[in-house]
């Protein structure tokens, strides 16, 4: 497989970031395996590639055309995971979960830190052993990302982080304020806002994951009663859904809008962000695993994933 082209491309975009190898490949691959990408000279796996590529916006648009048949399977089922934790729907999740162990590459990073992460969501939204969620979370972010902790506290300059570096972010912070410990969880979100101002929001990287950080945040500053941050933060994540066109996290934005607006006693704009929200969620009747929109909207849930 001719690997020169995409090896330039790489190159290309990482000194256009201002990034070295040993940045980029950080947790992923070694810097000399990099190098030899950027060459020519090495034959790149399409879960490094896809990792290198979401730590780098504007190389979204380049693909690896390398699956195997097992791959492929992998792949579908990753998508089916998440979809059916997107929805609330356990039994459906927990079958794909299990299906997806079966097929795994066990010596692969990824493999094991997507089973990691999904599990732990998955146990978060089931409300079953959660005092697991947070080590799992973590466990499956050390795998690529060892020193997490000194990227967050500033100790170490921030990298480009991918999709599920994202995702497992996000997820912490929602089980740090579970356990009550809010100040963990915001720190994690200003974090990820930092990451994203750095990627510059009008990228579509940025984009798709800034609803569910902007999301996330109102959800938290909701929580602390600090209602009218929660609002702005509610506002950012329903602009980004209108310029790209995905709303499967509009109805929530609206749903926390319009608890925020009732709060601090705006009644009348309350209800029209909250009617908006439920129009929306009746055109599917996907609740989230609740009987109706009024449970959902009551049950003031954060968002765990989004496709």
């Amino acid at each position: 497989m001719p690997t020169y082209g995409m090896g330039d491309a790489i190159r290309e975009m990482r000194n256009r970031l201002g990034c070295t190898q040993e940045e980029l490949s950080y947790g992923i691959c070694t810097a000399g395996t990099l190098s030899r990408i950027e060459n020519g000279r090495a034959v790149v796996s399409k879960q490094v590639f896809e990792a290198l590529c979401s730590r780098m916006p504007g190389l979204h648009h380049v693909w690896v055309a390398c699956d195997t048949k097992v791959e492929m399977l992998r792949s579908r089922l990753c998508k089916q995971i998440l979809h059916e934790l997107e929805f609330h729907r356990l039994r459906e999740a927990k079958a794909a979960i299990d299906q997806y162990r079966i097929v795994k590459n066990d010596k692969n990073i990824f493999c094991r830190q997507f089973e990691g992460y999904t599990t732990a969501i998955y146990h978060a939204i089931a409300k079953e052993d959660e005092e697991y969620t947070l080590p799992m979370l973590k466990q499956a972010l050390s795998l690529t990302l060892p020193d997490y902790k000194e990227r967050l506290s500033g100790a170490k300059k921030s990298i480009m982080l991918t999709y599920d570096e994202i995702y497992i972010f996000i997820n912490m912070a929602i089980a740090y304020a579970k356990h009550q410990d809010a100040d963990a969880a915001f720190s994690i979100f200003y974090f990820l806002k930092r990451h994203m101002e750095k990627q510059g929001l009008e990228t579509i990287e940025a984009m798709k994951t800034a609803p569910m950080i902007f999301g996330n945040l109102a959800w938290l500053l909701e929580k602390a009663g600090r209602f009218q941050e929660a609002v702005r933060q509610c506002e950012n994540g329903i602009q980004i859904c209108h310029i790209t066109g995905k709303y499967a996290i509009l109805p929530h934005l609206l749903c926390i809008k319009a608890r925020c607006m009732a709060a601090v006693g705006n009644h009348r704009t309350a209800v029209k962000f909250r009617r908006q929200a439920e129009s929306i969620l009746d055109v599917t009747e996907e609740y989230r695993g609740y009987g109706s929109f009024e449970e959902l909207y009551k049950a003031r849930e954060p968002i765990y994933v989004t496709l």
